[in-house]
């Protein structure tokens, strides 16, 4: 791997590595997702994936789309629907994929489309051998969504102390709809900054591990967590770093077994991003990316 201009976030010493580069070192660095993948790091930090102009066209074009198509959530909005909206019956699948397919049609605007071809070009160079798609929704046979919008809005929250696979036990029904094929543990999560807010919104890494804490008393609970012994742990007194990419930036990280939150949003300016989740086949030869 080219070490010129990367610089190690937090060391393995410590415990969970990350590292940051720039948009046009991937191509020397093309096996960073599989690194993910194989926890030989935990994360890494693409600098300037869509440049400063880039991100406020894209900015200014979310901004033209009528706000009641945007899903509204306890702590913002997400624009299409999350997929895990999806329990299973027609209506909800079908509440699912009109409001997918109004956001497809918005994201032919330039500036929409360019991210999408960057993200998808980001994958292919990040991915290095892996094939690189969106999965199938095995009842519609039509691709999930790519990645949703979301936003954060101030003094609403974050997101609360979680890992992808405690969401998957919670929330089995959705991912029953996609191919047997794809490898669900351990899954990746990925995001795209298109804007900070003036405080808080970072992604706090926690020294916590999915094998060793797998409980929480109730999906939203912020302060503990619980051990296969029922004790308490405090997530104050768990060791903890924070990332906080900047506008262009995309995030990758080991996000089904390591628990992680986002900070409480403060200011006046909500956090915006754009992402979903990471996962491969049990052939290990496709990567595909999809919310």
């Amino acid at each position: 791997m080219a070490a010129t201009s990367q610089k190690t976030i937090i060391g393995k010493e410590i415990f969970f590595p990350f590292i940051e580069l720039d948009f046009e070192e991937l191509k020397n660095n093309r096996q960073l997702i599989r690194k993910v993948k194989n926890r030989e790091v935990d994360g890494f930090v693409t600098r300037g994936v869509l440049k400063p102009e880039e991100v406020e066209a894209v900015k200014k074009e979310l901004q033209a789309i009528d706000r009641s198509t945007y899903y509204q959530t306890p702590n913002g909005t997400t624009l299409p629907a999350p997929f895990a909206i999806i329990h299973g019956n027609d209506e909800t699948l079908e509440n699912y994929y009109r409001q997918l397919n109004d956001f497809l049609q918005q994201a032919k605007r330039p500036a929409l489309k360019l991210m999408m071809e960057r993200i998808q070009s980001f994958f292919e160079l990040a991915g290095d051998t892996f094939n690189v798609g969106v999965p199938i929704n095995m009842v519609k046979n039509e691709p999930v969504a790519a990645g949703t919008v979301r936003e954060f809005f101030p003094d609403k929250g974050g997101l609360h102390i979680h890992c992808g696979n405690y969401f998957q036990e919670h929330h089995q029904g959705f991912y029953s709809l996609l191919s047997p094929d794809i490898i669900l543990d351990d899954q990746l999560s990925y995001f795209l900054v298109l804007q900070e807010s003036d405080q808080g919104g970072e992604l706090t890494i926690y020294d916590m591990l999915w094998d060793n804490v797998k409980r929480k008393e109730n999906f939203f609970e912020n302060d503990y967590v619980i051990d296969d012994n029922d004790n308490k742990i405090a997530v104050k007194d768990l060791r903890s770093f924070e990332v906080k990419p900047q506008p262009g930036d995309i995030l990758v990280f080991s996000g089904g077994p390591i628990w992680h939150r986002v900070e409480d949003i403060k200011g006046t300016k909500p956090r915006i991003t754009f992402g979903g989740f990471i996962n491969f086949t049990k052939g290990n030869d496709q990567l595909y990316y999809w919310s």
